[in-house]
């Protein structure tokens, strides 16, 4: 099994925590956050107009009061609308807004940390500038030159936004191959990589529901190559077989063997509640 070494799969943008984790993190499209921040700018100014008419700004109410505090009560009810609530409810939300709910987005750290107060303020802060005083444009340039569709506010806080929900992925169903079958049950399966698997179970994913109708020769390539990276974690070599049988091997009983140590920690943690609820309680 020899990779092709023109053969590419294509990228995954990760992030590496400060405990050395990666996580596969995907930024949000340009339409999805344009299309949520829509939903927000239609609320936030919603409640503008609702304050203005109850303040009885737009009926000359505060006719009686000096020209500078009108403004300065107009400029207030402004920035609460349009500055303060959405960043508090960024703040307490950790990242999330109703259009953002809306479309399944949250914003996040550079890091994917849970973002702060000063990440929300600053991004506020820096969006009224964007928005209102650019009409738009300089968020929209910004995103489109960014490889994750920062703004300039998440370039200044240190933030971009990824996809909070994401499609239920259907548990790869294939059995250990036949000729395989004892050779797995002794084989040492070492760590694989996460990305690793993630592309080898879509790959089995895509063999299982597929049938005729997929390209043979290209699964075949992306198969010998993700066999090629999975062979130096497998101890002892498997019997000669193709590399989608090995894989199958090597997945299934992955997900075997995980699903038996679920089932013996569960099993631990039911006989240690049964012992607790047995003591006598003084």
């Amino acid at each position: 099994m020899s990779t092709p070494p023109a053969y590419k799969l294509g990228t995954v943008k990760t992030v590496v925590t400060g405990e050395a984790v990666s996580l596969d993190l995907p930024s949000v499209s340009l339409i999805t956050r344009g299309a949520a921040l829509l939903v927000d700018l239609i609320i936030y100014w919603a409640a503008l107009l609702i304050l203005f008419f109850l303040l009885g700004i737009n009926a000359g109410a505060f006719g009686y009061l000096d020209p500078a505090m009108a403004a300065a009560v107009s400029l207030a009810t402004v920035v609460l609308c349009l500055v303060a609530v959405p960043v508090t409810i960024e703040t307490l939300t950790r990242g999330r807004s109703v259009g953002k709910l809306a479309f399944g987005i949250r914003v996040v750290r550079d890091d994917g940390g849970t973002i702060r107060f000063r990440h929300s303020f600053i991004r506020g802060l820096a969006g009224f500038g964007e928005f209102y005083l650019t009409l738009g444009l300089m968020p929209l340039l910004a995103a489109i030159f960014n490889p994750r569709g920062k703004r300039m506010g998440d370039i200044m806080a240190g933030t971009y936004a990824i996809k909070a929900r994401h499609p239920r992925v259907r548990p790869m169903m294939l059995p250990v191959p036949g000729p395989l079958a004892a050779w797995a049950q002794i084989a040492d399966i070492g760590r694989i990589p996460d990305t690793t698997a993630a592309q080898a179970a879509r790959l089995l994913r895509t063999v299982e529901r597929g049938g005729t109708s997929i390209d043979r020769p290209a699964v075949l390539q992306v198969a010998d190559r993700l066999a090629d990276e999975i062979y130096g974690y497998i101890a002892p070599a498997p019997p000669p077989t193709g590399s989608l049988d090995f894989l199958s091997a090597v997945m299934a009983e992955r997900r075997n063997r995980e699903y038996q140590r679920m089932v013996q920690q569960q099993s631990r943690q039911l006989s240690l509640q049964q012992r607790l609820h047995a003591l006598p309680y003084s």
